[in-house]
């Protein structure tokens, strides 16, 4: 049989075979590119809610101890550098700045033992303040959101619905609209308080919650329905015990 016989036994592309090859690692560029980004999500979101999974245990754990009460929290800069509630702040930025968080000072830090649960990677600044998430307000004694100080817990044999009562989820202080952009901000002072505050939508346009069973799960479009969730019940118009 007949060789072909090519200069110096090489063979080379001509420019025709290096843009189909060219277009073709683009195409598959265009196709993986997007499923590696969702499945680094889906991956940031299964850690989020492993974190707030150790969280909720450990309020459980904390109102065993407790006789049933809930951890109180401080609010606003009235709250800097007070301790007794489930989470520590040294300095509170507000809506101006991020707010440094100690949760190694807070009530149930013993519980959990380890200060990165406190922190979702997907949220942007918990390099910088030590935490992502914040209680329901509905679980601490009301009169507490316009002046600030420690707000101490309810007791949860209050709560007739613990399934569909919010614990913890990841507040935004970012925007004040209930309709804004809520996927890149953070927490103020780990407190959503009912009618004031939102919560993230950083995980594919939902939030990941904790509610009072301790259970967790993933919710779309949350801050349409954030006052049922805080409430617990959606004949409620108010939080359980005032």
């Amino acid at each position: 049989m007949r060789r072909q016989n090519y200069s110096a036994g090489r063979y080379a592309f001509t420019l025709i075979e290096l843009l189909v090859v060219i277009a073709i690692i683009s195409i598959l560029a265009a196709i993986l590119f997007p499923v590696f980004a969702t499945a680094r999500e889906k991956a940031r979101q299964a850690t989020c809610s492993s974190n707030l999974r150790q969280l909720a245990l450990a309020f459980e754990q904390y109102t065993t101890d407790y006789d049933e009460m809930l951890p109180g929290c401080p609010i606003t800069a009235n709250g800097d550098n007070t301790l007794g509630g489930w989470m520590y702040y040294a300095v509170y930025g507000g809506t101006t700045a991020p707010t440094t968080f100690d949760p190694t000072k807070g009530a149930i830090y013993p519980y959990v033992k380890s200060a990165a649960v406190y922190l979702c990677p997907d949220d942007l600044y918990n390099a910088n303040t030590g935490d992502t998430y914040a209680i329901n307000s509905c679980l601490d004694k009301s009169g507490f959101g316009s002046t600030g100080g420690l707000a101490p817990g309810k007791s949860s044999t209050i709560f007739q619905y613990p399934t569909t009562t919010l614990m913890l989820a990841e507040e935004d202080y970012s925007s004040t609209s209930q309709t804004g952009d809520h996927s890149r901000g953070s927490t103020d002072d780990a407190y959503i308080y009912e009618g004031t505050n939102w919560v993230s939508t950083r995980h594919s346009g939902g939030s990941v919650m904790a509610f009072l069973d301790a259970h967790v799960k993933w919710v779309s479009n949350p801050n349409a329905t954030l006052a049922t969730l805080q409430f617990g019940d959606t004949a409620s118009t108010s939080c359980p015990g005032g």
